[in-house]
């Protein structure tokens, strides 16, 4: 037994750590691979080291970390659904969370009816001992800190103290990693991802922002003020949400940029990077693509159902917008304005005009090189000369 860990307290090196340097490290999976270093780097032998927090987010439940030697610690983001809150409900990790334990297991006994699942897996891997125990949050909530080893004999009864003792320095730089994540969330939920990261970075100044080339998107729902008098609250809400899902799965999974929702339109761009707009405008229109694909497939169910269909409007045009914050000096909105957006926005109308789901510029058609066929130049509101629009050939 290694005579550092008789009395664990504030002296003890991994607590000096965590009160020092570890509260330096916020990024989650950084904290937990030098936290499970530390730990045995100090001559505690863990062979998993992991960590579970509940998080504010529209799908995910709670995120956890896993270390162990020689794989680095990976982060699991366990999702708000029947099969995740089956597994958790089988866990050590909720008596955690609902403030029991420490929950300790000999994974060297045999099994017992009804133990958790989670010792079977363990002793295959052949692991030892298991042990789990809450850390405290300020609010009064508990998360979980959980480490197990494979070495003969398990832990010591001198390192399950030293692991009780961490347990409140752990808390506090869960506490601040995982207030930081909340924020984070918060901003990339409402705001978008990389506006939300700009104002985490501090862009939060009224009037602050650049200019940036990009493909602005501007998309918007067909015949929306008949639906909201005809359909029920919660009919219309579930027409929104379909046709607003599938448009923002195929903006994000083209790396564009959703940046606010205007009624029953929507606003996204996809940030050009180089001289080159090509990339962002193949990307653009392959997002609208797979938006008509996802909403033609949902149409065909709403028909079945006796349901309205989706009808909608997208446009697509390249230029250099005003990137970031408007408002006023308490209430703030980051977004995009300017000319560009606002071509984006009048060639958008045309769509049901032209009886067209997607127009194109022609700054977008000139920089995406791609074939189309043309519809012609129109006068727009507010546009000093006609614009020449298209819509893609398939």
């Amino acid at each position: 037994m290694n005579a550092q860990y008789a009395l664990p307290g504030y002296d003890h090196p991994i607590i000096r750590w965590l009160l020092g340097e570890g509260r330096r490290i916020t990024e989650p999976m950084s904290f937990l691979g030098a936290f499970a270093e530390q730990l045995r780097g100090s001559g505690i032998e863990v062979d998993r080291v992991s960590i579970g927090v509940p998080m504010l987010h529209p799908q995910v439940y709670s995120f956890s970390g896993i270390w162990e030697p020689g794989k680095g610690a990976l982060e699991r983001r366990n999702f708000a659904d029947a099969s995740s809150l089956s597994r958790l409900a089988h866990s050590p990790v909720k008596t955690i969370y609902e403030g029991g334990g420490p929950v300790r297991c000999d994974l060297t006994a045999a099994a017992i009816e009804g133990e958790y699942g989670i010792y079977a897996d363990l002793r295959r891997e052949g692991f030892i001992d298991y042990f789990a125990i809450g850390v405290p949050f300020s609010d009064g909530s508990s998360k979980a800190l959980i480490v197990a080893t494979k070495r003969p004999g398990g832990f010591t009864t001198v390192e399950i103290a030293a692991f009780s003792a961490m347990a409140p320095m752990v808390a506090i730089n869960l506490e601040i990693q995982a207030l930081r994540r909340t924020v984070q969330t918060l901003l990339e939920t409402y705001v978008g991802r990389q506006a939300g990261k700009r104002v985490l970075d501090g862009a939060i100044k009224r009037g602050m922002g650049e200019t940036i080339p990009a493909v602005i998107w501007l998309c918007d729902l067909r015949g929306f003020s008949i639906l909201s008098e005809e359909l029920p609250r919660e009919a219309l809400i579930e027409l929104l949400n379909d046709y607003f899902g599938a448009m923002c799965q195929a903006i994000e999974q083209h790396q564009g940029e959703v940046l606010k929702f205007i009624g029953d339109a929507l606003l996204a761009i996809f940030p050009i990077s180089g001289e080159d707009a090509g990339p962002a405008c193949h990307q653009a229109l392959a997002a609208a693509r797979a938006a008509t694909a996802a909403i033609a497939a949902l149409n065909g169910e709403r028909i079945g159902r006796n349901e309205p269909a989706i009808l909608y409007g997208i446009a697509l045009h390249v230029g250099d917008v005003i990137y970031g914050n408007i408002g006023g000096a308490n209430r703030l909105d980051f977004t995009v304005i300017g000319r560009a957006v606002n071509l984006a926005a009048r060639i958008e109308r045309l769509c049901r005009e032209l009886g067209r789901t997607l127009l194109l510029s022609e700054a977008f058609v000139s920089a995406a090189r791609v074939a189309v066929e043309p519809m012609g130049r129109f006068p727009l509101k507010g546009m000093s000369a006609p614009q020449t629009v298209s819509a893609p050939l398939e």
